[in-house]
């Protein structure tokens, strides 16, 4: 998520802004401190502009 977020062009301070909450919540989950569960992912998503499903196929082929 933190490689979506920088392709984005995007700091955690404005990702944090766009989902209403502190920069602190993206730096914890981005530093493996928080996880998140599906429909904050699908938030923080929404906020970077990118696909989730495609993070989450990413992942299973892990």
């Amino acid at each position: 998520m933190k490689q979506q977020r920088k392709a984005a062009g995007l700091t955690q301070t404005i990702v944090a802004e766009r989902l209403g909450k502190p920069p602190s919540y993206v730096a914890k989950y981005e530093g493996g401190d928080r996880r998140l569960d599906i429909l904050e992912l699908i938030d923080v998503a929404a906020a970077i502009g990118f696909d989730p499903c495609k993070l989450i196929r990413a992942l299973r082929s892990e």
